[in-house]
């Protein structure tokens, strides 16, 4: 499993770490104006996938240039990082909806 973040040098690092940096920033947010901290994880989840969505600038044989790219070129898990945007919204979406 491991195997499938090492060899790339795409953006499929960037799923995992987005979520991350925008959970750390918000925690330091929300603990510095004394607001609930249930809030983060949806918050960091939905922003992240917007992040993620619109950074995303498309397959990587059209901007390239190249006739043929590694599929594992911009993929986590051979799923292209613009759907992964959908499934952290989605996720979001639910643990929100968890809260209410």
């Amino acid at each position: 499993m491991l195997a499938h973040f090492i060899p790339h040098n795409g953006k499929g690092l960037f799923v995992p770490a987005i979520p991350l940096i925008c959970g750390c920033v918000l925690f330091i947010l929300f603990d510095g104006l004394n607001w609930d901290d249930r809030f983060i994880l949806p918050i960091s989840l939905l922003l992240s996938s917007f992040i993620i969505w619109f950074y995303d600038g498309g397959p990587a044989v059209i901007r390239e240039g190249i006739r043929e790219a590694p599929k594992s070129k911009n993929t986590l898990f051979w799923i292209e990082i613009k759907y992964w945007a959908i499934v952290l919204g989605i996720a979001g979406c639910v643990f929100l909806g968890h809260l209410f």
